[in-house]
């Protein structure tokens, strides 16, 4: 297999992904961390690290607070000619991830081999019908999708790579040929939806990760490009969760995974993709199982994803999630993006109320987000604290992020 990395002016860097060209024995049994680098930098340097039997943190070096951390635990790069002892020594791991931090405190999560290559195996049986030859990835490495979908599945099935540190939609299309398997977020499929180009794609594959992908959005791209959509629910504790195609309603869980409810309809999950150890302030073992924040509706043949029980409210006795709020405002003309949260307002008999941050030039009151969401979910009175700025970061996934 190898690795095509395209340049701006369309020369191509290519590496043979074969051990010999990667092995290094100095790393072996080594902790050390890869740092926000080039998407090629990055995949180097991962390959080598995993073929090197080293024990890898990978991170994102605009998040000050984790690399902060990561140097008070002792823990350096790998390129750092001094070796330290750290707390990490003695676990088995292979790849490290931090959480994005969106929803609460960044937590780490060690992941073995046996983690990864179990559940790319299980993404092998899936996409198996797709005969892929061909891995466009659009996603950085550091993160978990990442890394099992860009970098080991092609690893494990002897698939080329094919990357570009920023790809333009209409690029993307034309790199595009029969059995072709496309890594990207909601964010890029919706960018290349609105492109005038179409372009038959039917004998190729979209993955999307990090966020829902809305049912609009979906079906606008199975009309213009004849392409599937396959989306993944996961987190970075849990690996993958469960998939589904296109506008299918309900999640179905990956083999291997035992999905449950509990008492309070919030998703918990067993599975050998479960991270055995995760870091927060400690190492904690999880004996393979997670009780995760997601709400959901369980059915006979998968779930309805509500939402995290955190971004929940209730109306009328009925259960909204904050996502299906940032949906409709985004519908709206001059909203660029919008974030959402539930807090906690303790003198109020309600509870409750929505805050809600608008990417938007427009000029919007309380008064009128209001008016517009009674009208899509409920006549009902209920409050906001409402806050217009000018962008609303996002990190390398395409995740939005809480402005402090």
């Amino acid at each position: 297999m190898y690795l095509n990395v395209v340049n701006d002016d369309g020369s191509l860097n290519r590496y043979h992904i074969i051990k010999e060209n990667f092995f290094d024995e100095t790393l072996h049994g080594r902790v050390g961390y890869i740092g926000t680098q080039s998407k090629e930098s990055n995949a180097l340097n991962i390959l080598k690290a995993y073929f090197s039997e080293a024990k890898a943190i990978l991170l994102d070096e605009t998040n000050k607070a984790i690399l902060e951390q990561l140097k008070t635990l002792n823990i350096s790069e790998f390129t750092a000619k001094k070796r330290k002892r750290t707390i990490f020594d003695k676990e088995n791991f292979a790849l490290m991830y931090f959480t994005s931090g969106s929803t609460g405190s960044p937590v780490a999560a060690l992941k073995s081999k046996h983690n990864i290559e179990s559940e790319v195996k299980v993404l092998t049986a899936l996409l198996q019908k797709y005969k892929i030859k061909k891995v466009i990835v659009t996603v950085p490495f550091i993160h978990l999708y990442g890394t099992l979908l860009g970098l080991i599945y092609p690893l494990m099935n002897d698939i080329d790579i094919v990357l570009k540190e920023h790809f333009l939609p209409h690029e993307l299309l034309n790199m595009i040929d029969a059995h072709t398997m496309v890594v990207a977020t909601p964010l890029y499929i919706k960018a290349i939806n609105q492109l005038s180009q179409e372009k038959d794609l039917s004998q190729s594959i979209f993955i999307s990760s990090t966020a829902p992908l809305d049912v609009q959005n979906i079906r606008t791209f199975n009309q213009k490009f004849k392409a599937d959509i396959i989306q993944i629910f996961g987190s970075t504790e849990t690996g993958g969760i469960a998939y589904k195609v296109n506008d299918e309603l309900l999640w179905k869980p990956f083999e291997s995974v035992q999905a449950s409810a509990s008492i309070h309809n919030e998703l918990k999950v067993k599975s050998p993709f479960v991270s055995l150890t995760l870091y927060a302030n400690g190492l904690k073992r999880t004996n393979c199982e997670v009780q995760t924040f997601d709400y959901i509706e369980q059915e006979s043949l998968g779930f309805k994803l509500v939402g995290r029980s955190s971004k929940i409210f209730k109306l009328a006795g009925k259960r909204y999630s904050t996502i299906q709020v940032e949906n409709i405002l985004e519908k709206v003309d001059g909203i660029n993006k919008a974030l959402v949260f539930v807090e906690l307002e303790n003198s109020s008999l309600r509870g409750e109320y929505l805050d809600i941050t608008l990417e938007t030039n427009e000029v919007f009151s309380a008064n009128e987000i209001k008016k517009i969401l009674q009208h899509n979910l409920s006549n009902l009175k209920f409050s906001i604290k409402l806050t217009i700025v000018k962008e609303i970061p996002i990190n390398q996934i395409g995740k939005k992020l809480r402005i402090k």
